[in-house]
């Protein structure tokens, strides 16, 4: 059920209802565990049959802590069980040998049984809750009905953020009443989600798409700056998606985790990787990299921790090449600019004076975006063939048509969806801060009247421009 669709707004809407008017913590549990099953049950029984499958797993797992510390044989066992289910339904065609990956619309069985909706992010989940218990960092009892909601918890469950144990299940055990200042600040991070993925996001895409489709087309200009345009389209989208799940976990009492923290602002890799997928940086680094050792030893163990890592996070999102060789060149690039960082230290580099790296800061960001761009035409593309003709076509100057291009940015709708991003950027960032400003505490009237424009600005724009269940999250797939 995907948030940007009607059927979420109604599920939604009755769910809401429903949890308030019961006045009982348990049973408020109770309904919110029957409503993630039946979010998951909607798009097919089959969805909810590998949840429950990876609850049942975890739950049994866990419960081997309840007498004694968690065997390490155990541990490996329930986090085996979990990867190779993973594995085995999400790269069902691949280890089948149908390569590339089956196309999902023809309706086969193999197809339908492929990916469920979610499981990559609930079973890092569960992965987490199985380690924290080994190591000792989650210690209160685990009940069955605590696992199935924290596995299930529909707000974030289907694409996160992802959360730990003692996060999110000490929260279920505080379930509170209705407070009217968590509502109308959940619904505003929701209306800023929406606005975010229907009116910037679904719009660029609407723009590159063509060229994506038919770069052979299309001259090295046009490409170059569809690279540039899909950067804020995937990180619209899936900022889109996180504010929506922090709303509706904020409208039902609850915190969810922030995903992103202004990523593009970033001009180093290792300052994205604080800022981009927030919640997914940190289980990697926390049950990968740290475990391989990270930068404790030796240098040659950290750049193996680093390549596992990346390659790792490149295998989670798909097994074909192009996530492959992203996670690759992402790990050469984190290694490359680490290296430079340390001979820079060993040198004295790091003492330039504050005004020389502000002078320099512009052009660090810029070139780290181009970077950051390219590394989002790998995650675009399907196979290596069409990533190298792009990127022939963007580097090499003669086949750069200035004409060709300007007629398909700034000619016909396309000038209007242009003006329309432009126009929706520039309100998200300036009026962004006032999501969280709660109507109920004491604030002056300027604030409310921005507040107000702010909430008529992204009805009025989702009522008009926006085109509801037009086009599913990025990270859905995933």
């Amino acid at each position: 059920m995907p948030f940007n669709s009607i059927s979420f707004f109604i599920f939604f809407l009755l769910f809401t209802i429903a949890y308030y008017l019961i006045p009982s913590t348990g049973i408020k549990i109770g309904i919110l565990i029957i409503g993630s099953y039946f979010f998951y049950a909607y798009a097919g029984v089959h969805h909810l049959a590998f949840l429950l499958l990876v609850t049942a797993i975890t739950y049994l797992i866990s419960q081997s802590n309840k007498q004694q510390a968690m065997s390490r044989i155990r541990l490996l066992l329930g986090i085996g069980c979990i990867v190779v289910l993973l594995l085995t339904t999400k790269y069902a065609s691949v280890l089948l040998g149908d390569w590339p990956p089956i196309n999902f619309s023809e309706g086969n069985l193999l197809a339908i049984l492929a990916v469920p909706i979610g499981i990559s992010f609930y079973s890092l989940q569960a992965i987490s809750l199985l380690v924290d218990l080994y190591r000792g960092r989650y210690v209160q009892p685990l009940t069955l009905r605590d696992v199935s909601l924290y596995l299930s918890f529909f707000p974030q469950a289907a694409s996160g953020p992802i959360h730990r144990a003692g996060e999110l299940i000490p929260q279920f055990q505080r379930v509170g009443k209705f407070t009217s200042a968590h509502v109308v600040s959940g619904l505003k991070t929701i209306l800023h989600g929406y606005f975010c993925k229907l009116i910037i996001a679904d719009k660029i895409s609407l723009i590159i798409t063509p060229i994506f489709n038919a770069w052979d087309k299309f001259d090295g200009l046009s490409l170059f700056i569809s690279a540039l345009l899909y950067s804020f389209q995937i990180y619209f989208d899936f900022w889109g998606y996180s504010l929506i799940a922090i709303g509706v976990g904020r409208v039902l009492g609850f915190k969810i985790n922030v995903n992103f923290v202004a990523p593009y602002r970033a001009s180093s890799f290792r300052e994205f990787w604080h800022r981009w997928h927030i919640t997914l940086s940190r289980w990697m680094r926390d049950y990968i990299y740290i475990p391989l050792g990270g930068n404790r030893f030796t240098f040659i163990r950290f750049c193996f921790a680093i390549f596992i890592t990346f390659l790792v996070s490149g295998i989670w999102h798909g097994v074909t090449i192009n996530f492959l060789l992203w996670g690759g060149v992402h790990a050469v690039l984190y290694l490359v600019e680490d290296i430079i960082r340390r001979q820079c230290k060993n040198y004295g580099y790091n003492q330039l004076s504050t005004q020389a790296f502000k002078i320099f800061q512009p052009f660090r960001w810029f070139l780290f975006f181009l970077m950051i761009s390219f590394t989002w035409l790998i995650f675009r593309t399907e196979n290596i063939h069409s990533l190298y003709g792009m990127v022939s076509k963007m580097f090499t100057i003669r086949d750069w048509s200035v004409s060709m291009t300007y007629d398909y940015y700034f000619s016909g709708i396309n000038i209007v969806y242009l003006f329309v991003i432009s126009v929706a950027f520039v309100i998200s960032h300036a009026l962004s801060k006032f999501i969280n400003t709660q109507v109920s505490s004491p604030v002056l009237k300027r604030k409310l009247l921005v507040e107000s424009l702010f909430v008529c600005i992204c009805l009025l724009s989702i009522i008009l421009l926006g085109d509801m269940g037009g086009q599913e999250f990025l990270y859905f797939k995933f």
